[in-house]
């Protein structure tokens, strides 16, 4: 009987706080607003492509032979499918270094002097590629980008080569097997062509309900406490259970209607594409927000106002967004993160919901993220009920 009236309790005090959001036309638009923010801001900054497209980059010829002038050719032509470069001629190299000294340029190809002769003479001709590297990122774009059009153009001119070896013997070549006689045939766990954003909407969605449900606890609670309209709720024949149930309940409704909207968005504007069950996915959200409530609870019961329990939960919520592999693989931080993002539960509800949504992962799949996310839950609410209890007699 203790606990039908604990569950109505909390569905009395979630109402009470559903509707205080429904009048609050400023939290309301936020709601929405939040998500949106979100998914322009990363969708856009992290574009669906792989590599930037028109990067401006110069060509320095200066050897002006006819070999280098077939280089430049053949240069602009491999470009022109791709579009990842955006020519611009220049006739000295301190031109070229002064175009990207500006910013105007990423970087420039150089042709140097000899290279005509060292072509007709059978040797290597050397193409310097010269990078801004001042922008690590961009910097291992035109690398990448060069060296795969480099790449190109050998294969191409490698052609020309066996095609002439043929003539000169009279026999049939295949060109293409000779100079690449391995062909890859690369094939992916996602079908179709996938996107950055593939791999950070999953984990966004986890962010934003661990945002809603962390950042709303203080406003939930400490902010009726300073108003004094706790001391009523808690005059009532009210279980402090009920208390935190419903409150952590009007949170999740919250959570649940932006991570929607972020699903729906991501999905229409940005290419994402759910192989797995949406069910699971919304079951792998409460255990998400099952594993970070507790969080929440013990910031305000160790708070005296709402102001730094906000604090202290931003102290503890921003190094998770960032170390809990949501934007970065966590494989590509170094050792010491690695190891401290094992203790985030973010870490697991991320990576679970990646499975789930991106690999068609089942319940035996995600078993281990499971298990991880209800212990975290039971150990953080088993500190935060006696924590809150003892507040409330402060």
């Amino acid at each position: 009987m203790d606990i039908i009236k604990i569950l109505k309790d909390s569905y009395h005090i979630m109402a009470k706080d559903l509707l205080a959001l429904k009048r609050n036309r400023m939290s309301l638009a936020a709601l929405v607003i939040m998500p949106i923010a979100f998914l322009v801001m990363f969708g856009f900054i992290f574009p669906s492509g792989n590599t930037q497209q028109n990067m401006p980059v110069g060509i320095v010829n200066l050897d002006q032979g006819p070999s280098a002038t077939a280089f430049t050719t053949q240069l602009n032509t491999l470009n022109k499918n791709a579009s990842y470069m955006s020519f611009e001629n220049f006739s000295t190299l301190d031109d070229a270094k002064t175009q990207i000294n500006r910013g105007k340029l990423y970087g420039t190809f150089i042709i140097p002097s000899g290279f005509s002769y060292n072509m007709t003479h059978g040797q290597s001709a050397n193409v310097i590629v010269y990078v801004d590297n001042s922008n690590p990122q961009v910097a291992t774009q035109i690398q990448s980008v060069a060296t795969s059009t480099i790449t190109g153009l050998n294969g191409m001119q490698a052609e020309n080569n066996v095609m002439e070896m043929g003539k000169s013997t009279n026999q049939t070549v295949n060109a293409q097997a000779v100079v690449f006689p391995y062909t890859p045939n690369v094939k992916t766990t996602i079908p179709g062509q996938t996107n950055y954003f593939n791999f950070l909407a999953p984990g966004l969605m986890i962010m934003i309900v661990m945002m809603t449900v962390m950042t709303g606890i203080p406003e939930a609670i400490s902010k009726e406490k300073e108003m004094g309209t706790f001391d009523g709720m808690l005059s009532a024949p009210i279980n402090q259970v009920s208390i935190i149930l419903g409150k952590t309940t009007a949170l999740c409704v919250r959570g649940f209607a932006q991570c929607i909207l972020i699903l729906v968005l991501a999905m229409l504007f940005f290419g994402v594409t759910i192989q797995g069950s949406i069910m699971l996915a919304f079951v792998m959200l409460i255990l998400g927000i099952f594993s970070f409530v507790g969080i929440g609870i013990v910031a305000v019961s160790m708070s005296e106002d709402q102001a730094s329990s906000t604090m202290l939960v931003n102290l503890l919520m921003f190094p998770m967004m960032f170390l809990g592999g949501v934007f970065y693989p966590i494989q590509q931080m170094p050792w010491f993160m690695q190891t401290i993002s094992q203790f985030i539960p973010l870490t697991y509800a991320a990576d679970a919901m990646r499975k789930i949504m991106l690999l068609n992962a089942g319940i035996g799949d995600v078993f281990y993220q499971i298990l991880i996310l209800v212990a975290f839950g039971i150990v953080t609410m088993a500190i935060a009920v006696p924590l809150f209890r003892k507040s409330m007699t402060r």
